[in-house]
């Protein structure tokens, strides 16, 4: 159970900073339209009106794919790298897990429950949001911006991978508060970053989007590294 809750910890770090810069070159952690790692967020929870029970099943979820990527991730989240043989083995797993993490929360919560914590969703995982196709359409980013801010979030990429792995491995003399701050600080470079790209209007779009800010707590507020 505690290494699976390292774990946990690890796929947490992994939705929020992208750790997949760990593993081989063409390898990214699937998108997530709704991440159910926010649940374990009272905050959300109470924003959502979503019971103990829901919520508890949803994680049971997450922690049951959790279990099942721990021989594939480990290697990943200690700074190895897969050979291309284990690579091929987990991009299956991982694809799956994610997808049942998806329907966790798509059978369990109700529409309206679903729309916000799409939102959420969006809020915490930040600019790089709209790295995914559907999102960048619907702010209206051309071809161009959606280069500039790939170019710039793979910059701000590499500090977050640095911050996280900190975090993990008990690096900044042990103190995860300081990893946090990190983690805090790459937020703050995307965000300035997508400022400087977006227009007037876009951002307008963007902000919609996310509706109503809520603010983050625990390991669910580590999940906005960018």
């Amino acid at each position: 159970m505690v290494r699976a809750k390292s774990l946990f910890v690890g796929l947490v770090l992994a939705l929020g900073v992208g750790a997949s810069a760990q593993l081989p070159p063409g390898f990214k952690m699937p998108s997530l339209w709704y991440n159910p790692a926010l649940l374990m967020d009272p905050g959300v929870q109470k924003e959502l009106n979503v019971s103990q029970p829901v919520s508890q099943k949803i994680m049971g979820v997450m922690m049951e794919q959790s279990m099942k990527m721990l021989p594939l991730m480990g290697g990943a989240m200690s700074g190895k790298m897969p050979t291309d043989d284990q690579a091929k083995k987990m991009t299956p797993v991982i694809m799956d897990a994610f997808a049942k993490m998806q329907k966790a929360c798509t059978d369990n919560l109700n529409p309206a429950q679903l729309a916000r914590l799409h939102q959420i969703t969006l809020q915490s995982f930040g600019p790089k949001s709209l790295l995914d196709p559907k999102i960048g359409t619907e702010v209206g980013l051309t071809s161009a911006q959606k280069h500039k801010l790939q170019v710039g979030m793979d910059k701000v990429g590499q500090e977050q991978k640095q911050a996280a792995m900190k975090l993990l491995h008990g690096g900044t003399a042990a103190n995860p508060s300081a990893a946090q701050g990190m983690l805090a600080q790459t937020r703050r470079q995307s965000d300035t970053l997508l400022d400087s790209i977006l227009t007037p209007a876009q951002k307008m779009k963007w902000k919609a989007l996310q509706g109503k800010p809520i603010k983050l707590t625990g390991m669910a507020a580590m999940m906005g590294g960018g």
